[in-house]
């Protein structure tokens, strides 16, 4: 088996492996600013989400459909509140896990971002944060309009990084992802936390 240094190429999903699930109290908060109970909530809001990954749904037009979904609809107040506190529920950074991204850089390894994320949380990022300068590159859902496990936002991944996919390792908490990019020939790990990881690497 590889060791954790043998890969010249590293892809890392954003959700659950960079930062946090969103937690219960960031799942309250928007079922309360939706007016909804919480489990009938994500169930819509989980339901449309790929659509609005891709970029197939802009904000209004994702917000309006889980609340149509739900029997009811939101104001244009209630859309914009409801789109931030999405976004903050996004920004738990993982801090182990961006300092591992800084040491595979230093050690000459490209490394990457690939994730599955709607128009508002990527262009939070580039404008309230300087995260996606960690990475050699980035491929966002909505800006390649395709969502894993889809081949394509993979493809476009290994393009911009410049790196083969059996000479790339990548890290994603979703089965689904994962089995898709073994298919694709990366070396692909379910991620639960940085030390299983390596484990598992090792």
């Amino acid at each position: 088996m590889p060791s954790v240094n043998s890969f010249a190429g590293y892809i890392f999903d954003y959700g659950g492996v960079l930062v946090g699930s969103q937690s219960e109290p960031d799942q309250e908060h928007l079922a309360a600013l939706a007016g909804i109970p919480k489990e009938r909530f994500f169930e819509f809001y989980w339901k449309h989400r790929l659509a609005y990954d891709r970029g197939d749904l802009m904000r209004a037009e994702y917000w309006q459909t889980l609340a149509a979904g739900a029997g009811t609809s939101f104001c244009e107040r209630v859309i914009d509140e409801l789109a931030e506190a999405d976004v903050q529920s996004w920004m738990s950074f993982v801090a182990p896990m961006w300092t591992w991204i800084a040491e595979l850089r230093r050690a000459g390894r490209r490394v990457a971002m690939l994730s599955n994320m709607p128009r508002d949380l990527g262009e939070a990022l580039r404008s309230r944060t300087d995260r996606l300068q960690a990475f050699d590159h980035v491929t966002l859902s909505y800006q390649v309009r395709s969502a894993k496990p889809d081949a394509h936002p993979y493809e476009h991944c290994l393009e911009g990084l410049g790196t083969r996919p059996e000479e790339t390792v990548f890290f994603d908490d979703s089965l689904a992802n994962v089995e898709a990019a073994r298919r694709l020939g990366l070396r692909a790990v379910q991620f639960t936390n940085r030390e299983e990881a390596l484990r598992q690497l090792r």
